[in-house]
């Protein structure tokens, strides 16, 4: 095959998107750590599952359009690093492709060559030995032998090799990686995904898989019914992506803030997005015909879906989550944190958080869970506690996509950084810079740490590890090692350099710490460590027993 057009492009990338299905579990088995939040095979999957659902709306005769509306899909739906990066690469590869019917060997081994160096733009400090490196040594080596490859077949052959020779050495160049007997799972994500590809170019296709999805991300009960006696209380869940056309009137003269000022008299809860001729919308109303009647002046809809919100109220009363986002009055500033937990989620509240955005290990958020967020609080200016070093490249991408106020993605990787933060906020009395210094240098002066069960054997920082052991990680690198959560807490605590200078130790409590773990805890410190004031939190959070902050 020596030309590829939009149908076949689509059927290649639902045949990778299967086998990264199928594989999604091995690939979060690839985790540095040997804790049980291992989860770049669900991200990219989830990431994936964004982009081909918005490619089912792709002009099937064009290349360039199916490319974009995948990358649209995927920089919406991107969720933790590997995500992100993933999103980034297929963007590069829209970009090269805008405009095409179709492409051949040389200008898709072009477009690869732009999907590396956008995914390279993603991140602002690039490591070797990951998705990156794959990634580039894959796309590099089918350029530079370009004149050797005449098909699809051989390109997609040659590409293969490379980055599984390329994964291979992903330990050599990341320590971490060979001392944990893994190579790199985002690049064992992009490789699996560009084999199923290839598979499907010689007729290979790949059986489907049932994913699940995120751990945070909800499923809908259908069966719920909506009766004769049912009263509408909560209006529709509107959403539409609308093309403006030029036989309505010229599409530079639509003004998105008119429309989003004229939803607020109609509804709440809107999300407005603008990417050249295409709007895609979501609004809560009880009038959707108004919203339809008022757009359809400048274009007409490519997809439209309308829920009952009635029903949707119901299956959060029996499912337990949250109801959705409501518009809160402007204001000036706000703060957005990402919580894994409703006691977080209530302290944060308490210190000022406005919105909340459910995730953390295991459960990270998508960059459209993020803009939901943003538009709920209402502000100028928003202050992002990521909490999550997978989740921050997440976080800035939603700031990138979203118009309506201007983000501020603080670095956090952890609950204690946030809470520590947010102790020292000031919204109403110190200016955003200044709120940003003090929270930096808030969570530059903290050790954070976290105590996990491991569920694997292996050895880290010199460590070894065997499952069902206790690790204690801090500073992204295990520190101690021991059978029960309170010895491993002890040894992390007794390593600390300048405990002596320091006076107060802050405590998260997961669902896992039992009563009597608490009060040897506590029993520990006074004990061992009586310099150091205890502060208790209950945060109820999964995977780790005991989370710590030493100021």
């Amino acid at each position: 095959m020596k030309i590829l057009n939009g149908e076949t492009f689509i059927a290649m990338v639902m045949n990778g998107y299967r086998n990264l299905k199928g594989h999604h579990g091995e690939i979060n088995d690839l985790n540095v750590f040997p804790v049980p939040d291992g989860d770049t095979g669900t991200n990219m999957s989830a990431t994936l599952t964004g982009g081909t659902k918005a490619m089912e709306k792709a002009d099937k005769g064009s290349i360039g359009d199916v490319a974009k509306k995948l990358a649209e899909g995927m920089l919406l739906g991107a969720r933790g690093n590997s995500g992100v990066i993933l999103s980034q690469f297929f963007a590069g590869i829209s970009d090269a492709l805008e405009g095409l019917k179709t492409a051949n060997v040389t200008q898709f081994a072009a477009a690869l060559r732009s999907g590396t160096q956008k995914a390279y733009e993603a991140v602002v400090h690039p490591v070797e030995g990951t998705i990156l490196t794959v990634a580039r040594e894959g796309s590099s080596y089918v350029m530079s032998h370009l004149t050797k490859i005449k098909d699809f077949e051989t390109l997609f052959e040659v590409l293969l090799k490379q980055m599984k020779l390329a994964l291979d050495k992903t330990p050599e160049l990341l320590p971490v990686l060979k001392e944990a007997g893994v190579i790199d799972s985002g690049g064992a994500g992009l490789v699996t995904i560009i084999e199923g590809m290839g598979k499907e170019i010689i007729g290979e296709e790949i059986a489907d898989s049932v994913f699940n999805g995120p751990a945070n991300a909800v499923a809908t009960d259908e069966k719920v019914p909506f009766t004769e006696d049912s009263v509408l209380e909560f209006g529709y869940c509107t959403e539409f992506i609308l093309q403006l056309l030029k036989c309505k009137g010229d599409p530079k003269d639509f003004k998105l803030k008119e429309l989003i000022s004229f939803l607020g008299t109609i509804g709440d809860s809107i999300v407005a997005i603008q990417q050249g001729t295409i709007v895609k919308i979501h609004v809560h109303t009880k009038e959707p015909w108004k919203a339809i009647q008022y757009v359809q002046k400048y274009g007409e809809f490519v997809t439209f879906k309308m829920e009952n919100m009635s029903i949707q109220h119901q299956e959060v009363l029996l499912k337990g989550v949250q109801e959705e986002h409501k518009v809160q009055p402007h204001k000036k500033v706000a703060i957005v944190s990402v919580s894994p937990s409703e006691e977080i989620t209530k302290l944060f509240k308490s210190m000022g958080v406005s919105g909340i955005v459910s995730g953390g290990q295991t459960m990270n958020p998508s960059a459209e869970d993020f803009i939901a967020v943003f538009d709920e609080v209402n502000a100028d200016e928003i202050l992002v506690f990521p909490n999550n070093g997978n989740i921050i490249l997440t976080a800035e991408q939603a700031g990138k996509l979203y118009s309506k106020s201007k983000i501020h993605v603080l670095k956090s990787k952890s609950i204690v950084q946030a809470y520590s933060g947010l102790a020292m906020t000031d919204l109403d009395n110190m200016s955003v810079q200044e709120n940003i210094d003090v929270i930096n240098d808030s969570m530059a002066g903290l050790i954070a740490a976290e105590i996990s069960p491991a569920n694997r054997d292996t050895s880290n920082n010199g460590l070894a590890i065997h499952e069902g052991d206790y690790i204690g990680i801090t500073g992204g690198a295990v520190v101690s090692v021991d059978a029960t959560p309170l010895g491993a807490a002890d040894k992390l605590i007794a390593k600390v350099e300048d405990l002596e200078d320091r006076s107060l130790l802050t405590v998260f409590y997961g669902e896992d710490a039992t009563p009597e773990l608490r009060k040897e805890f506590a029993k520990l410190i006074e004990e061992k460590y009586s310099h150091l004031e205890l502060i208790p939190i209950e945060g109820n959070q999964r995977i780790y027993p005991l989370i710590l902050a030493i100021e």
